[in-house]
């Protein structure tokens, strides 16, 4: 277990958790493809209401008791034994609730099949329940080695091998459910294993108490997340046909990828090498402004892509069978840099215990949200019209979000301004480029366009370094890499 003044393992931990994000978005991807092939759309919008049901259950089936573990920092082995034994009661209490509301789910929404498929996933709330507390205390050590090998296994073993064999044999909306059952369940045993709580210790209902505060908010704040995140969902399915919320779910999946791979980052790296540091502002102040400039710089442009080439990746991770959902993949897409970047100011939200705050930014979103989708599926503007209005509440929410960073941090807009330019200057080259590509009269030109472009993009690194790199770190970093006579330009 860390200790009270706890020092941030960022190399390490920023490695381990991004191989493991990567590897498991593209397997993820891979998994998602060929399901795309043997499911039907039916079984997805099924599956989608199912998991969006137990998604809400479960964050109150968890009271916070994971993010209170790593952020509170008195933490005792009495504070640790007394939260296994109060999330594990909770998960068993949650099944029970769940097993016997799922026919009333079913009936709500017509479907019969749903009865079975909410009582079997809803043994997830048992499996998390025991695992929870060891996953959070492998998190607040920053052992994203361990996290990263529990991960792979759960993803092979459930979605590859158990998830793709029923689904070859035609067990349909079955195969998803036994391929995340069985992923939780080997990631909650290789949690228990390589995080062991002094369970001897037992309950304490005093030491459960201390933690519970912060859990509470952190409660309410994870149920507005989730629930910002699933309204259009809701909409969609309350007002279209299962088919197309089917369709729906593949595209806000599909959108939901990059932002998965910072959202990991965030809830875990950030979130943890942030707590240990609550205390010292300055150091919060450079980290922040840091991590801003580095996800700027991956997704603005990332998203620009996305949107220019969204009819080819929908393809590619979704096949033929989705192809329709291309355009509302378009327009989900331009919302991937805001949301990506909210992320970062969830994470200073939850470090500094600013979730009051962040609960009002989760609800105006979840109405903005909620309000946007409904409103567009009321007028007849259909799915694209629903993307659109996600578009809107994101960028509503990135702004609320880095509002309250920059006040409760000191910064000012041009240090904003300074962190997110080389994102938005590199995202209008190959943007540019790409769109030059795409025109017929250029195809004969091609390798000299992208030859040009790579030119473009490393003369701005060379000529201006110091806009492309503010914090200097990655200078430093390529700096050792390069001739001698070249490294007083880079600063290294």
């Amino acid at each position: 277990m860390a200790a009270k003044g706890r020092t941030p393992l960022w190399g390490a931990s920023l490695s381990w958790q991004s191989l493991n994000v990567l590897l498991q978005v593209i397997l993820q991807l891979v998994y998602i493809r060929i399901l795309a092939e043997l499911l039907t759309q039916e079984d997805f919008g099924i599956m989608a209401i199912a998991l969006i049901v137990v998604g809400v259950v479960e964050i109150f089936a968890q009271v916070g008791i994971g993010p209170s573990v790593v952020q509170f920092n008195d933490l005792e082995p009495k504070h640790i034994a007394s939260a296994w034994w109060f999330s594990a009661g909770l998960g068993l209490l949650f099944f029970g609730m769940m097993f016997v509301l799922a026919p009333e789910v079913a009936h709500h929404y017509g479907e019969p099949t749903l009865r079975p498929v909410l009582r079997w996933i809803s043994l997830s709330f048992v499996i998390s329940g025991f695992s929870v507390v060891s996953r959070s205390l492998l998190v607040r050590d920053m052992n994203f080695k361990t996290l990263t090998g529990c991960a792979l296994a759960g993803m092979v073993v459930g979605n590859l091998m158990v998830g793709l064999t029923l689904a070859y044999n035609g067990a349909g909306v079955w195969a998803y459910v036994s391929a995340l059952l069985v992923q939780n369940a080997v990631l909650s045993l290789g949690y228990l294993w390589f995080a062991r709580v002094p369970l001897t210790l037992g309950f304490k209902l005093s030491r459960i108490r201390q933690l519970l505060g912060y859990g509470f908010r952190s409660t309410a704040f994870n149920l507005l997340t989730y629930a910002a995140a699933k309204v259009d969902l809701y909409f969609v399915g309350e007002k279209m046909t299962t088919g197309q919320t089917g369709l729906y779910d593949r595209a806000v999946h599909l959108m939901g990828q990059p932002i998965t791979v910072l959202g990991k980052l965030g809830d875990s790296v950030l979130f943890s090498g942030l707590s240990s540091i609550q205390t010292d502002e300055d150091q919060m102040r450079q980290v922040t402004l840091r991590a801003m400039h580095l996800v700027a710089l991956v997704t603005i442009p990332l998203a620009s892509a996305l949107v220019v080439q969204a009819e080819g990746v929908t393809w590619l991770f979704l096949g033929d069978p989705f192809a329709e959902a291309a355009p509302v993949v378009q327009i989900l897409f331009a919302a991937v840099a805001f949301r990506a970047l909210t992320k970062l100011g969830d994470a200073n939200l939850r470090a500094l215990d600013g979730l009051r705050a962040g609960i009002g930014i989760k609800l105006v979103f979840f109405i903005a949200v909620g309000a946007g989708v409904f409103a567009a599926l009321e007028r007849g503007l259909d799915l694209q019209g629903a993307a659109w209005a996600v578009v809107a509440a994101s960028c509503l929410q990135w702004v609320l979000t880095t509002g309250w960073v920059m006040r409760r941090l000191g910064l000012h807009l041009a240090q904003l301004g300074t962190a997110l330019r080389a994102g938005i200057g590199l995202s209008l080259l190959t943007t540019g480029t790409m769109l030059a590509l795409s025109l017929t009269w250029w195809q004969e030109a091609a390798l000299a366009a992208a030859l040009g472009a790579l030119m473009l993009l490393l003369l701005p690194a060379w000529m201006a370094p110091a806009w492309t790199d503010p914090q200097g770190t990655l200078r430093a970093s390529l700096g050792r890499r390069i001739p001698a006579p070249f490294r007083s330009r880079w600063g290294a």
